[in-house]
């Protein structure tokens, strides 16, 4: 039985202070590993790193360049861009970027 099917079991079973407690309990644990992945990346990404993120409304992943780190997010310009054209370059929040 994978994780998946368990929780899936769980939620029919737990009453409903039960589900809550789990619930909170899956969302520490997940807002900790996200914490843990920022940290990772920001420690990792250097100016002049290729990188990768997915886009949702266009629905594909945008690979381009990292031009400056910042706390929380990074500025990424496009592949294929002009340096001068300010509309190829992204805001991305670093728990979106995958090292290429």
């Amino acid at each position: 039985m994978s994780n998946i099917n368990v929780i899936e079991t769980l939620a029919h079973t737990l009453n409903d202070s039960e589900l809550s407690d789990a619930i909170q309990i899956l969302v520490k644990a997940r807002n900790a590993r996200q914490k843990s992945q920022l940290l990772e990346m920001k420690s990792s990404l250097l100016p002049g790193d290729t990188v990768e993120f997915y886009h949702s409304q266009k629905g594909k992943y945008i690979r381009g360049t990292v031009k400056k780190t910042k706390t929380k997010k990074a500025l990424i310009v496009e592949e294929g861009a002009n340096p001068m054209q300010r509309h190829l370059t992204w805001d991305v929040p670093m728990g979106m970027l995958k090292k290429c």
